[in-house]
């Protein structure tokens, strides 16, 4: 059995909440790493842009797919599509 702190739940009264807000998840699905090595899960809504662009930038642009994955966020965040 596992047990979450309470800052887990990010302000959430339970854990139904925390999940249904996607506070909480199973499978946060890919991840970009960025500098200092932290990584940032990509929230769902965000997967396909981000893996599309991941993909032309690995295919048509030659880039190691760590450094397109941290472009590919970048560039979601300065068009404000990521929080």
């Amino acid at each position: 059995m596992a047990v979450l702190s309470a800052a887990a739940y990010e302000g959430c009264k339970d854990v139904s909440l925390a999940w249904a807000t996607g506070v909480l998840m199973v499978d946060v699905g890919p991840a970009a790493a960025v500098a200092g090595g932290e990584v940032l899960a990509i929230p769902q809504y965000l997967r396909e842009p981000w893996a599309e662009r991941v993909a032309i930038m690995v295919a048509d642009g030659g880039l190691p797919r760590a450094e397109a994955e941290h472009l590919a966020w970048a560039g979601l965040q300065a068009l404000g599509g990521a929080p």
